[in-house]
């Protein structure tokens, strides 16, 4: 018995660090990338390659654990998305040379880490793997923040990909910090924010936002006089800082310029009208061509075609113009169905780690990237599941 308590403990370390590894190695590869100056290059592309590598590797090693326990989920996972893959080159061939670039991130790091989330069985494993890898990201991270603010590096005008690096260890310390006040998470929290603020982009601000939201509803249920009086304070600055945004705002960025950087982030929140970076004439377009095609879509990466190369920037407008308004409309009730029943368990692990990948993985693609080559959505959509289908035990445990 304790032997095979040993071997599943085991088993769940090789996946959880399987479905984490990626966090670590981009943040360090983007690390590498800025330092030496070699986004764009030979040797840059060469680096990303060995990323995958080692990525995948990770993954190799704990298939046979995968495999174990959910082979039929696995393989008939990969027959339907094979079908579904073929089905597309066959009748919207003209998508092929983006149907191309999403093999390697759906096939190779998407569908298993939606198959490797939903297989953990300890939880307690996964999130003591989590907080590892944002320890991770939160050094390296940093440190490409503190290269950036001493003119050591340069990221052009803001980074996309180091702000939503820097989600993990934001988030996941913002959790910590709401549970227990200690200085190390105020701290560590500080500095996440700072660096995505100053140097990233604002969907990643939305995220921390919609993990406070949530994370705050659900602490409220259980109140006492303490927990009233330190809501109603935070709430007061709160309001506070609402009331003077701008004037906060416009320190920070002062601030922010004698390093010589230029927060776009800040930029788009002091102006005046609302900013979509153009993102609304992208959804009108896919939106049309949508209703140009109603049963079955412009086709996987249609919006790629339509766009020259672009995306729809938005998930719901991507997955109907992939399977068309019907089709596309049942699998994002589906979706919403497994993510928002899984907001609704009781055990209180299983809900923070679920808002905590719904902010990571989720709400981000209302406004940027796309769910057919963020692993992150896979895995949120994998632990929803299990959430879902598992009774009230912590999810498997070791009977």
């Amino acid at each position: 018995m304790e032997r095979t308590i040993d071997q599943n403990m085991l088993e769940d370390k090789k996946i959880c660090i399987a479905i984490m590894s990626s966090f670590s190695i981009l943040t360090i590869q983007y690390l590498i990338l800025v330092y030496f100056n070699l986004i764009d290059t030979s040797i840059g592309q060469m680096i990303q390659l060995i990323s995958k590598g080692l990525v995948g590797s990770f993954y190799l090693l704990a298939l046979p654990s995968v495999l174990k326990r959910n082979k039929i989920k696995f393989i008939g996972i990969y027959f339907l998305a094979v079908f579904v893959f073929t089905f597309n080159y066959v009748f919207f061939n003209e998508n092929w040379i983006y149907l191309k670039s999403i093999i390697f991130p759906l096939f190779f790091t998407g569908l298993p880490s939606f198959i490797y989330a939903y297989s953990i069985k300890d939880w307690d494993m996964l999130i003591k793997i989590m907080k590892k890898t944002s320890n991770i990201v939160f050094v390296v991270g940093t440190f490409i923040g503190i290269l950036v603010f001493t003119g050591n590096a340069l990221i052009g005008a803001y980074s996309m990909s180091l702000s939503y690096y820097m989600l993990l260890p934001t988030i996941m310390y913002m959790n910590e910090f709401l549970d227990k006040v200690s200085l190390k998470g105020g701290v560590i929290l500080g500095v996440s924010l700072l660096v995505i603020l100053a140097l990233g982009s604002r969907g990643a601000i939305m995220c921390i936002g919609v993990f406070a939201i949530l994370k705050l509803v659900r602490k409220i249920k259980k109140l006492t006089y303490t927990k009233v009086l330190i809501y109603l304070i935070i709430l007061s600055i709160m309001i506070m800082g609402l009331v003077f945004l701008n004037e906060i705002l416009e320190y920070i960025y002062n601030f922010l310029l004698n390093f010589g950087i230029r927060s776009r982030s800040i930029e788009l929140f002091l102006r005046d009208d609302m900013y979509l970076s153009g993102r609304d004439k992208l959804y009108e377009y896919v939106i049309e061509e949508i209703f140009n095609n109603p049963f079955l879509g412009i086709g996987l990466t249609g919006d790629r075609f339509i766009l020259d190369g672009g995306y729809a920037h938005n998930i719901f407008i991507e997955i109907l113009a992939n399977f068309g308004l019907v089709i596309g409309t049942i699998i994002i009730i589906t979706i919403l169905y497994i993510v928002v029943k899984s907001l609704f368990i009781k055990d209180i692990k299983k809900y923070n780690m679920v808002i905590v990948w719904l902010s990571i993985g989720f709400v981000h693609l209302f406004v940027s990237s796309s769910y057919l080559i963020d692993f992150k959505f896979w895995i949120l959509l994998g632990l929803s599941l299990k959430v879902v289908f598992t009774k009230n035990k912590l999810i498997d445990n070791y009977d």
